[in-house]
């Protein structure tokens, strides 16, 4: 019984470990913006984040194993004294009552600590204002949403051509506070350029003003749904969409823009540098517009890119832009209006992908990161 105890020790210990790691990795390697992205994010399809759970699980090792070392070699030389004491026999009880007494304080006090470090995680992650949440009624869809299936939407004879980039991680706090952002020097001068030349959608012709994020729309399918749908991505009911399997339903009740274009004659087309899958991205697209599809994979088959390469997620922003440029050549010769929608990737948290013609402007790589997106798209849309 008191091995069992003391091996319970070591594993409240190893637990203690991965509740300290788990603060860390959250808050300094990944941007966790709800605890609804964490339950999103576990209940879909991870293809094509391997990499980032190997970094996690690596990291963990890197980060903790003096800890874990000692904790071992404590365990070991406790159980070592323990059994040694055990053969001594009556000679050994004040050491064994001392041995015993000493298990169950460590018992209690790593319970103690798992308790406050596990609630401070509990804290981190929102699950509070996540339960808290799920018992509200909101005043959105009543006051606010216009519904596609009973809103009238008219196109003009001749349809134009929609091509739709959507930045990731890209805002216009990236600017400077003339534009309305928060750098001192803008990340985004070319953006911000392109913005104000054209039709943006700022209350202040001066700046950048973007719109403000409300819950379920700040992580990147997330983001993607409330531009394109017009509602938040609440993952109240899994059945419509979570992308454990192919025939996943998402939001099937939903009208999004995809929908709207197939229906007035538009050819649909997605285009991204990871794989498809990830976050259940290929089932909103094919059940919403059936979209031809784009990816990290079928690079590798229009040969864009070599069978053994891959970066970051999959392939880098300078090879989709380039993969965008040679189908849309072949997509405009087409006689039906069309919709590209592609998706970036380089600007993704934490540190996002620094190509080798990414300026050194800034002792920050993501600043830099950013700045090279900023030249990156403009240059693409020009």
């Amino acid at each position: 019984m008191w091995i069992a105890v003391l091996t319970v020790s070591l594993i409240l210990y190893i637990l203690l470990n991965i509740i300290l790691y788990a603060s860390y990795y959250f808050t300094s390697q990944l941007s966790l913006g709800s605890f609804a992205q964490v339950l999103y994010t576990m209940q879909n399809s991870m293809s094509g984040s391997e990499s980032t759970w190997s970094e996690a699980v690596g990291g963990f090792f890197v980060r903790q194993w003096p800890w874990l070392l000692l904790g071992i070699l404590v365990y070991a030389g406790l159980l070592w004294l323990y059994l040694k004491q055990k053969k001594t026999g009556e000679a050994g009880n004040k050491t064994m009552k001392q041995l015993k007494t000493g298990f169950l304080g460590l018992v209690a006090t790593l319970t103690a600590l798992n308790g406050i470090y596990g609630y401070q995680l509990y804290n981190m992650f929102g699950i509070d204002k996540y339960n808290e949440s799920q018992a509200k009624s909101s005043d959105l869809y009543e006051n606010y949403y216009a519904d596609p299936r009973t809103t009238k939407i008219e196109f003009p004879e001749k349809k134009r051509n929609l091509i739709y980039i959507i930045c990731e991680s890209m805002e216009s706090t990236f600017a400077d506070p003339s534009a309305g952002g928060g750098f001192k020097k803008s990340l985004i001068p070319e953006l911000t350029k392109l913005a104000k030349e054209n039709t943006d959608f700022s209350s202040d012709p001066k700046t950048l003003n973007g719109g403000l994020t409300p819950g379920n729309t700040g992580w990147t399918i997330a983001g993607i749904t409330a531009q394109s749908m017009g509602i938040p991505l609440n993952v109240g009911n899994s059945d419509f969409n979570r992308n454990f399997e192919d025939e996943s339903q998402f939001l099937p009740y939903v009208v999004g823009m995809g929908d709207i274009l197939k229906e007035q004659g538009y050819s649909n087309f997605f285009m991204c540098g990871s794989e498809a899958e990830f976050a259940g991205r290929r089932n909103y697209y094919e059940q919403h517009g059936d979209y031809t599809i784009y990816d990290y994979n079928t690079a590798k088959k229009d040969k864009i890119i070599p069978q053994d390469y891959r970066v970051w997620w999959g392939m880098e922003d300078e090879k989709l832009f380039a993969y965008a440029e040679k189908e849309l050549t072949e997509i405009a010769k087409k006689d039906e209006p069309f919709n590209f929608t592609m998706l970036t990737v380089d600007t993704h948290f934490t540190g996002g992908y620094l190509c080798p013609d990414c300026p050194d402007d800034f002792e920050n790589q993501y600043e830099n990161v950013i700045r090279c997106s900023d030249h990156k798209v403009t240059e693409f849309v020009k």
